[in-house]
C-alpha cells in the first residue's frame, strides 16, 4: 500500500526492511535521528490497524538497538546538558514514540483479538524500556506512560487476555511469557526507585526486574490488608508503598507484594551484580524493612518533635529564620543551632514522656509537632520513630527536632503497629546534611525550597509536589536560581531532586 504523506518507505514489509537497511548504514545518531522523525510521521499516517501492526512489531528491534546504543553513549558523557541531554533524549523518545502509536491501533477498536493482545504486549514492553531511559537521565516519570499501562492493564484484564501466551521472536521480550509479566516487570523496576542508584546500578535493576517479576505478587481484591505498594490504575502515576498498614484499598487500586522476591534477595538465590549493601537496601524495601523493625537498639530512646508534610516542614524552618535573624539584629552571637525553640526549659531524663502529644506554640503561631519516642537502629540510614497517634503517610518527608540539637529531615519508608508498644512504629531514612530554605520568586503560592547538605556533593533539593522540566531554573528570591539537575523521587508528597545554583 503506497503512502502520499512523507513517511519515508512504503507501508508494507518489503518496503520497510528496505528502508531499515539502509538506516544500518549511517551512523547510530543519524539513523535513530531519521527512525524519530519517521515514527512522528507514522503516528500521523491513516493505514488500518491490522496493516501497520506487523510493521511497528518490525520496527520495534531497530529502534531498542538505537534507543539502547544512545543510551550507553550519553550515559559517559562529561558534558550533562550538551550533547549527553540530546542523545538521552532521543534515547527516551524512540521506545516512547513506537509504544504510544501501538497505543493509538489499540485504542482504533478495530484489532482482531489476537492481533490485540500482541499490540498490547509490545506497547508494555516498549514503554518499560522507555521508562528505563527516563531513569538513567534522571528525568520526571511520565504521567503518559503510566495512564497508557493503566488503560492496557484494564483492558487485557477485560478481555481475560493477562495470561494468554504471547509468541515474540524478538529476544529480549522472551524473559516475559505474557501480558502479567511486562506488567510485573515495569511495577517492579519501579519500585526500587532506580533514580537514587547510580546509571550502572539502574540498568542492574532493570535486568533483575527483567529477569525475576513472576516473584511478585498483584492483587486487586479490596480486602487486602497486607500489601507493601499500590497501584492507582484511575490516574497517571507510578507505583508508590501504601500510605496506611492494616487498610483496604480502595476500589481499581492495584495491591502490590514483595515478600517473595525480598526472600529469594536475602537468601542470595536470585544473582545480581549490585553491591551487597544494595541487595540487602532492596530486599528490606520489599519485606517491609521487617528487619529494622525487629532490630532496635535497646535503650533509653530520644525524646523528638516530628513534624510531617513539606508545608510544615517549610513553616518550621521559616519560623526558625526568622528567629536566627532576631538574634543576629540583637547582636546575640549565638549559634542558631543552639537556639531554644521551644521556648521552654529541657526537662530531665526521668520527667519525660515517650508519648506526651502537647504542643507548644512556636512564634505564637505554629505548633510543634508531636512528641516521638525515637530510637537508633543498626543500619545506620534508619531509625525508628515511635507514636500512639502520628497521623503520618508513608513517603511523607518529615522534620525532626530535639532540643540542643540541629534538626534533621527524613523520609518515612514504611510504618508498623508494634503491640509491645501500642504504638505505631514510623521507619525513617535520613537525609543527612545540614537544612537550609529558600523562598520561590516570582510564584503567587508563595512556595519554598528545603535545600539538605548545601555545599556537599549529595545537596539536594526538596520542593512542593508539582509538574517540574529537567534542566529547568527556578528562580529564588535572593536573585539566583537552581537549576534542576536530575530527579530522584518524585511522589505525592514532594519532589526531590539533585541541583546546581547558577
Amino acid at each position: 500500500m503506497a503512502t502520499d504523506n512523507i513517511v519515508p518507505f512504503e507501508l508494507n514489509p518489503d518496503a520497510l526492511a528496505e528502508w531499515l537497511d539502509g538506516l544500518s548504514l549511517l551512523p547510530h545518531a543519524q539513523a535513530a535521528h531519521q527512525l524519530n522523525l519517521a515514527l512522528k510521521q507514522l503516528k500521523d499516517e491513516k493505514c488500518p490497524a491490522g496493516e501497520l501492526l506487523p510493521l511497528l512489531v518490525n520496527l520495534t528491534p531497530l529502534t531498542l538497538l538505537f534507543s539502547n546504543s544512545l543510551s550507553a553513549t550519553a550515559v559517559t558523557e562529561t558534558d550533562l546538558s550538551g550533547k549527553s541531554l540530546k542523545l538521552g533524549k532521543l534515547s527516551m523518545q524512540l521506545p516512547r514514540q513506537l509504544a504510544l502509536i501501538f497505543c493509538q491501533i489499540i485504542e482504533s477498536k478495530t484489532l482482531e483479538p489476537a492481533d490485540q493482545n500482541t499490540a498490547i504486549f509490545y506497547a508494555l514492553q516498549l514503554i518499560g524500556y522507555s521508562l528505563r531511559c527516563y531513569c538513567l537521565f534522571y528525568d520526571i516519570p511520565s504521567a503518559t506512560l503510566w495512564k497508557k499501562s493503566a488503560q492496557l492493564y484494564k483492558l487485557a484484564a477485560a478481555t481475560e487476555a493477562l495470561n494468554q501466551p504471547q509468541a515474540t521472536k524478538y529476544g529480549e521480550f522472551k524473559a516475559q511469557a505474557d501480558i502479567e509479566s511486562v506488567i510485573k516487570r515495569n511495577l517492579l523496576f519501579s519500585i526500587t526507585s532506580p533514580r537514587l542508584y547510580n546509571p550502572e546500578e539502574i540498568t542492574q535493576l532493570f535486568q533483575l526486574a527483567n529477569q525475576n517479576a513472576h516473584l511478585l505478587e498483584i492483587e486487586t481484591p479490596t480486602d487486602s490488608f497486607d500489601c507493601g505498594f499500590y497501584w492507582d490504575l484511575t490516574k497517571d502515576h507510578p507505583p508508590y508503598p501504601v500510605r496506611k498498614n492494616n487498610r483496604s484499598l480502595p476500589a481499581n487500586f492495584m495491591g502490590i507484594k514483595g515478600p517473595r522476591i525480598s526472600h529469594e534477595l536475602q537468601l542470595g538465590t536470585v544473582v545480581t551484580k549490585l553491591s551487597p549493601s544494595n541487595q540487602n537496601k532492596l530486599a528490606l524495601l520489599f519485606s517491609g524493612y521487617t528487619q529494622v523493625f525487629n532490630s532496635i537498639i535497646p535503650g533509653m530512646p530520644s525524646r523528638t518533635k516530628l513534624i510531617p508534610g513539606f508545608v510544615g516542614v517549610c513553616h518550621y524552618l521559616q519560623e526558625l529564620n526568622k528567629l536566627s535573624k532576631i538574634n543576629q539584629l540583637s547582636s546575640q552571637l549565638r549559634d542558631p543551632k543552639n537556639i531554644d525553640r521551644g521556648l521552654a526549659l529541657v526537662p530531665l531524663e526521668h520527667q519525660r514522656n515517650v508519648f506526651d502529644n502537647t504542643e507548644r506554640p512556636f512564634g505564637g503561631e505554629i505548633a510543634l509537632g508531636k512528641f516521638v519516642n525515637l530510637h537508633k537502629t543498626p543500619n545506620k540510614h534508619y531509625w525508628v520513630a515511635e507514636s500512639r497517634k502520628p497521623d503520618c503517610s508513608t513517603g511523607d518527608i518529615v522534620l525532626l527536632y530535639k532540643e540542643q540539637h540541629p534538626v534533621s529531615v527524613a523520609i518515612i519508608r514504611q510504618q508498623n503497629y508494634s503491640e509491645l508498644a501500642n504504638a505505631t512504629q514510623l521507619l525513617l531514612e535520613q537525609m543527612s546534611g545540614n537544612c537550609t530554605i529558600y523562598s520561590i520568586a516570582d510564584n503567587g503560592n508563595d512556595t519554598s525550597a528545603v535545600i539538605v547538605g548545601e555545599g556537599t556533593d549529595n545537596a539536594q533539593i526538596f520542593l512542593t509536589n508539582g509538574k517540574y522540566a529537567l534542566n529547568s531554573k527556578i528562580p529564588l528570591t535572593i536573585g539566583t536560581s537552581l537549576r534542576l539537575t536530575a530527579c530522584m523521587e518524585s511522589n505525592p508528597f514532594f519532589a526531590r531532586f539533585r541541583f546546581a545554583f547558577e
